[in-house]
């Protein structure tokens, strides 16, 4: 009977998180804010009132583990900005722009001006966002932030990872005095910070699944002529270059103007068409759930790169129970570390496996949804007092409250008795599966 009560309790949740996810369709949320097109480079948000359902009687929040994305910074490699930016200034020194592709190229020296000697770091923008997160953080769990709490950052040793830590450890001293704090970067921390495992990065490279994302791609492309007509003026010089390419390398610039303000909010997403803007996010959705999600055509299995952290998650929530003072964890690393974290938890039902990629839309897979820029998971957890045997955890995603695959009588509370055994459970199946003990 038991076992009955608990698929019932399962298969629920999975109902209602269809049901939560499909309420607008992702074609109606691209529509709604385009820039969501940039799925992990969308930057996210922070809404001014997140809804918080009150804990049960008798229950405080005491400790809060914290995993989170970079906020926006400018784009980490030079040649996004400076390919683009010479196959225009070249096809214009040979007069071969329409007035739109001069306008065009405007844009992008604008925004490579404005990137120069900065790849890699947090834009204004960016660095508010951070600020935004731990002052949002600190409105709505107050309880955490009192006289003696203790709060630790680390880091990856990553420039974006180390400035967002270091605006949100700012921000935290600023607003709050006094205050036991400290932060750190270091490789030490990459094992369960940004873990690497060679057997499922071989996986991920599966001839199957890259032939099978190859097909998808070809079919999702968008027809490059259009825009490629709009820029140049000549058809003939449009052959000697590289259509696709500069269409691609075009959308991933438009990703980092929506956090920019260089030039008045420099835009690029103009130049796309609706339909053409939807078929980039798909090729891109695409790849980044073969690389990151639960896709069966490379095992199913590559969030389990991340089980070092989900231990160490499980591993802080039972060593801070006891303590007599509350605890803030902050922890930076990449936006895909972060993603498959996501996915290997099953938050929100984005555990979901599938070798077929023309079914993420429908599933409610989308990226931008999962791992956005400053996009975080918060473990935060209650108790009555240290002695509780019955703590409780509510799992906040991007700042919303999210569902676990596990069942409770207090959702969007889970025991932390329940949430531990389901993970650990989880963990044990794959190391007996990989023999990897």
């Amino acid at each position: 009977m038991n076992q009955l009560k608990y698929r019932i309790l399962v298969a629920f949740g999975v109902v209602c998180g269809v049901v939560s996810s499909t309420a607008q369709t992702i074609s109606e949320e691209l529509r709604s804010d385009v820039r969501r097109v940039a799925g992990m480079d969308y930057a996210l948000t922070m809404t001014e009132s997140p809804h918080d359902t009150p804990p049960p009687a008798g229950k405080h929040p005491f400790y809060i583990n914290h995993f989170g994305c970079p906020s926006a910074y400018y784009l980490d490699r030079p040649e996004y900005y400076d390919d683009p930016f010479r196959t225009l200034s070249r096809a214009d020194s040979l007069g071969k722009l329409t007035e739109l592709g001069r306008d065009v190229l405007r844009r992008v020296a604008l925004l490579r001006s404005d990137a120069h000697n900065r790849t890699g770091e947090l834009t204004e923008a960016g660095k508010q966002q951070a600020r935004d997160m731990v002052r949002q953080m600190m409105r709505r769990l107050p309880e955490v932030f009192t006289d003696n709490c203790y709060v630790d950052g680390r880091s990856i040793v990553q420039n974006h990872c180390l400035l967002t830590l270091g605006e949100s450890a700012v921000e935290i001293s600023r607003a709050h005095q006094p205050l036991r704090l400290n932060s750190e970067a270091s490789h030490r921390f990459s094992r369960w910070l940004n873990p690497q495992d060679k057997t499922l990065d071989n996986q991920r490279r599966d001839s199957l699944a890259m032939a099978s994302y190859a097909d998808f791609a070809t079919r999702q492309a968008p027809d490059d002529s259009r825009l490629m007509a709009a820029l140049f003026s000549d058809a003939d010089y449009v052959k000697g270059i590289d259509a696709a390419a500069l269409c691609q390398q075009l959308f991933d610039l438009a990703g980092c103007t929506q956090y920019t303000e260089v030039g008045g909010g420099t835009s690029l997403y103009d130049l796309f068409t609706p339909e053409e803007l939807h078929r980039h996010w798909l090729r891109r959705n695409a790849w980044a759930y073969i690389r990151y999600g639960g896709c069966t055509l490379t095992g199913g299995y590559q969030p389990y790169v991340q089980r070092s952290t989900l231990w160490n998650l499980l591993h802080m929530g039972d060593s801070i129970t006891s303590l007599d003072y509350p605890v803030v964890h902050l922890r930076y690393t990449h936006e895909n570390v972060v993603m498959s974290l996501v996915c290997l938890m099953e938050l929100d039902s984005y555990g979901v496996q599938t070798g077929c990629l023309d079914s993420l839309e429908t599933l409610g897979w989308a990226d931008y949804r999962i791992a956005p820029l400053g996009g975080s998971i918060m473990l935060v957890h209650y108790r009555t007092d240290k002695n509780d045997p019955d703590p409780l955890v509510r799992v906040l995603l991007n700042n919303h409250e999210a569902r676990l695959p596990i069942p409770t009588d207090c959702a969007p509370y889970y025991h932390w008795q329940d949430v531990k055994r389901y993970y650990l459970r989880k963990l044990y199946s794959y190391a007996r599966e990989r023999n990897d003990w």
